[in-house]
């Protein structure tokens, strides 16, 4: 069970004060993942705490940025620097220099810690100066009062700008004594209505606003995971999977979810997550669709392979699996002989694919960040795999509505957290109220007057229904609504949907916006593309009348469900897949849907002639 906190502060020193022998983390060290103890952890903190308090002249609740990729140290100083108050900002690894940057001067921060020579490299581009969104930052605005403090620091020459976590460390342990009062009277300080953490939204359609996050925001939003019944004891001891960036609010609870529910953290990156999955075999494993999708597209690949007696068998034992979950969904006792098939299909087939992937001591998949598709829930359903989809954004730390264990319904984001209250106002929008909602945008005030309604309720921007049993459906985004030429509103991301529904499609972006008919812009899972060039001994080219073909037929089957105005006329493909350096993705893998329009203008314009194409 876990326990009440009044800060994260509390929460994190008190996890080390209480449970010195329980695993606070798990490390991947060669060909096994070895325990890390909190007695382990605690002196680091306790010591990398004075360290960042000793680098130079640091204010009370001053900021403290973490640019990079998650790792146990980067976790180490987050925990350490909010335990004396100081306020943490989580930077993606993979944003330009330019927007690291305008972070830094966002919310002026006074200590920088980096993952690697490659992260050092994006401060020392920006304190030269820059220009973001068309506005200057001279170099004057970074004289940092502290020197860049790098984690990993293979590969660097000594300089005067940087030291390494290592030396910090030591120097912190070395004052520890002298400053522990101080480092308390910090503590001592924080309230859980103060101001934790600011993390930045993904900025899809502009420069990117930092949510203002509470320690009332984040607790309350664990309280309320804690409520819904979704991490049990089988999850304390094969832990939670974490390999989501801190910078993305979902990663950031899980990052918080560990010391909350006394769980390991099981450290992982994306490169090498289903290697990490089959050694580490957690019991809680999130993750945003897209890793889910791949996992499907994997499996059901590796079936295109099979032949003959092993083929059908696996293909009987996904379809009785389907079958027994969909009962299940719907709340029937499975029948006699189905039984008997279920169980017998999981001790030749299912349980195999399970171990497979690494996830047969999974409790709970959790899919969060963007929609899931319903085939995708069903496929991991069918393996006997308990995969809940939870909705929320930055701006509600990051939980509002998730599906249980007991009661899965398949297409919706499930009910409210305990303490959320969501209407549907008389235009659509999903309206939500509670205490893990955010104050609003720092430095932005127009922003956050225009996140809240005259009667204080949070605007999600989200297109949504509520059923009579308060299962929430969500529609699209409310301005990614397309208005056709002839004045029909469309929702893209419904559409997008059932087109990625094919494993070979990475993203599928909808045209129409003025236009006289839809169109669609198809960037390719290169993987998958490989696969099936192999498979049918062709080049692996998206021009391939074999490719074009299956991309036709893709097209033409969603087409048969939409109306005709919404229907996909004709494609075109990019030459590459889509990607945060080429700027059709932010760095949590959302679309720039703005930007896809812009880069890929040249594709999209050879879709629309002077005459309409063929319905």
């Amino acid at each position: 069970m876990a326990d009440a906190h009044s800060t994260l502060s509390h929460l994190i020193l008190n996890r080390a004060r209480t449970s010195p022998q329980r695993v606070a983390f798990r490390v991947r060290r060669g060909d096994t993942y070895a325990d890390v103890s909190w007695s382990e952890v605690s002196p680091r903190i306790e010591a990398i705490a004075a360290g960042l308090l000793s680098a130079g002249p640091v204010e009370d609740a001053a900021c403290v940025t973490i640019v990079g990729n998650t790792s146990m140290a980067s976790c180490l100083v987050d925990f350490a620097a909010l335990s004396v108050g100081l306020r943490t900002i989580p930077v993606y690894a993979s944003l330009l220099p330019e927007e690291v940057g305008y972070m830094h001067a966002d919310t002026e921060a006074r200590l920088i810690v980096v993952d690697d020579a490659s992260q050092l490299e994006k401060v020392r581009a920006f304190r030269k100066g820059f220009t973001f969104f068309d506005t200057l930052y001279s170099p004057t605005e970074f004289m940092a009062r502290a020197k860049v403090v790098v984690i990993h620091p293979t590969g660097l020459a000594p300089a005067d700008d940087w030291e390494s976590l290592e030396a910090l460390e030591a120097r912190g342990r070395a004052r520890h004594a002298s400053m522990e009062s101080e480092m308390r009277r910090r503590a001592s300080m924080i309230r859980r209505e103060h101001v934790a953490t600011y993390t930045y939204t993904s900025g899809t359609t502009g420069a990117p606003k930092a949510v203002i996050q509470t320690h009332d925001n984040m607790l309350a939003m664990l309280e309320d995971v804690a409520e819904a019944g979704m991490l049990d004891e089988n999850v304390r001891e094969h832990g939670l999977f974490f390999f989501l960036p801190a910078a993305h609010s979902f990663g950031r609870m899980v990052e918080f979810a560990g010391p909350f529910f006394d769980a390991p953290l099981v450290m992982s990156t994306v490169p090498s997550l289903a290697a990490d999955l089959v050694v580490a075999r957690p019991g809680f494993f999130p993750a945003a669709p897209r890793v889910f999708e791949k996992m499907m597209a994997k499996v059901t690949s590796a079936l295109q392979n099979e032949r003959g007696l092993r083929r059908r068998l696996v293909e009987w034992a996904l379809r009785v699996g389907r079958e027994a979950a969909s009962l299940g969904i719907d709340g029937k006792p499975l029948p006699l002989l189905l039984a008997a098939q279920r169980g017998l299909a999981d001790r030749l087939v299912l349980a195999k694919l399970r171990s497979r992937l690494g996830l047969d001591n999974a409790s709970v998949l959790l899919s969060g960040a963007a929609p899931l598709r319903v085939d995708v829930q069903m496929f991991f359903l069918s393996l006997g795999l308990t995969v809940l989809e939870a909705y929320g954004l930055t701006e509600t730390c990051p939980g509002l509505t998730i599906n249980r264990k007991e009661n899965v319904r398949p297409g919706t984001v499930g009910t409210p957290f305990k303490r959320c209250t969501l209407k549907v106002s008389a235009d659509g929008e999903l309206l939500a109220r509670g205490p893990n909602i955010s104050r609003g945008y720092l430095n932005r005030p127009d922003a956050t007057a225009d996140s809240f309604d005259e009667e204080g309720w949070f605007r999600t921007g989200d297109l949504a229904s509520i059923d009579a049993e308060g299962f929430v459906r969500i529609i699209g985004r409310k301005k990614e609504l397309l208005k056709t030429s002839g004045g029909k509103y469309i929702a893209p991301l419904k559409i997008e949907a059932q087109l990625k529904q094919h494993p070979l499609i990475q993203e599928a972006v909808v045209i129409g916006e003025g236009r006289h008919y839809c169109t669609a812009l198809f960037a390719l899972d290169t993987e998958i593309l490989a696969e099936v060039a192999r498979r049918e001994g062709i080049p692996a080219d998206p021009s391939h009348p074999s490719i074009d073909k299956v991309l036709k037929t893709l097209v033409a089957e969603t087409n048969s469900g939409l109306a005709s105005f919404e229907s996909i006329k004709t494609f075109r493909v990019s030459p590459g897949p889509f990607t945060v350096d080429g700027g059709e993705l932010t760095a949590s893998l959302k679309v720039k849907r703005h930007a896809v329009v812009r880069k890929h203008a040249a594709l999209i314009e050879s879709m629309y002639g002077v005459s309409e194409p063929a319905h």
